[in-house]
């Protein structure tokens, strides 16, 4: 099936002028590996490409992307071909949401379960690390070339989704694509350094500060905090730059469940992580977002302190069985 989608694929790039690939808000590295992969993988078609990505770009992946090319504002532009890569749902889209229907042909590629599919050509395989990965494998059935600039993108992609090959997602697979690679010129070591390795001052200030507050509830098993808007001011740091926190604190032994509250004006963001057989997806999707069974996440129009209690709630039953 695969086969076929990639051969229609190939015949609405070919057939096509004007073409957006958009990622979701808020991006992380799976998402811009992805989305700037296939534009490079497109610019030998000498197509009109467009990129859209509501939100800024971490700094540890601005090496990897050119930001002038990310489209600020959505002017209701009409698209022959749009893909939509790494987001589960139209949402996600952010203020790029109405490109879906001012785009003739919409293509979905992404590894959420949530995902219910909402192109008119929908890829989506939950068993994949990442999408990046299951992009290789769609990049691969065209038989043309993949470029070292096309690889280390990938690469960055299931290098971030798979937390540096360390969760469950990854598989032997995995890690012959990742093999397969570095024979096309991916320098791991260097790339490992550029996400991991380059943190400013005030950015590891910011990260320390959201980990001291740290809160553990149900004998250790919930581990929550806040990152907030005083606490970005004080460090002088963007919100997207602050990451990892949540991996941070799944990384206690006793904890079962990890959130961060990440406060914005009119809402918080939630970010879950869990070990063992919780899955956190089923939390979000009640809260309408989505994600996976060990990562999700979702919205909840309430301060940050409202939605500390609803999280704290939440797992009330499930962490005190």
């Amino acid at each position: 099936m695969l086969k076929n989608d990639v051969k229609e694929i190939l015949s609405l790039i070919n057939t096509s002028e004007n073409i957006c690939i958009a990622g979701h808000m808020a991006p992380d590295g799976d998402c811009i590996g992805s989305v700037m992969a296939l534009y490079n993988f497109l610019k030998p078609f000498d197509k009109n490409i467009t990129i859209m990505i509501d939100g800024i770009i971490p700094f540890n992946y601005r090496t990897f992307i050119d930001e002038n090319i990310i489209t600020k504002n959505y002017d209701n532009e009409k698209f022959d071909l749009l893909f939509v890569l790494d987001t589960s749902d139209t949402k996600r889209l952010g203020q790029f949401e109405d490109v879906l229907k001012n785009s003739k042909i919409t293509v979905v590629i992404d590894h959420h379960k949530t995902n219910e599919g909402f192109g008119d050509i929908n890829i989506i395989y939950s068993e994949m690390s990442s999408t990046g990965e299951l992009l290789y494998d769609i990049l691969k059935l065209t038989e043309m070339d993949i470029t070292t600039e096309v690889a280390v993108l990938i690469y960055l992609a299931i290098l971030t989704d798979t937390g540096k090959f360390s969760y469950s997602n990854t598989t032997s697979r995995t890690h012959v694509k990742t093999a397969e690679l570095i024979d096309l010129g991916v320098n791991v070591s260097e790339i490992d350094n550029i996400v991991y390795n380059s943190k400013p001052a005030n950015v590891v200030r910011a990260f320390i500060d959201c980990v001291s507050s740290i809160e553990l509830h149900y004998d250790n098993k919930l581990g929550i905090t806040a990152m907030t808007k005083e606490l970005l001011a004080k460090n002088n740091a963007e919100m997207a730059d602050v990451d990892g926190v949540v991996e941070y604190i799944r990384e206690i032994k006793e904890v079962e469940v990890s959130c961060v509250l990440k406060e914005y004006d009119e809402s918080t963001k939630v970010s879950l992580r869990s070990k063992n057989n919780i899955d956190v997806s089923a939390v979000s999707l009640k809260y309408k977002g989505g994600g996976h069974a060990k990562a999700a996440g979702f919205e909840l129009k309430e301060n940050i302190e409202n939605a500390k209690r609803i999280i704290i709630e939440e797992f009330k039953e499930l962490l005190m069985k």
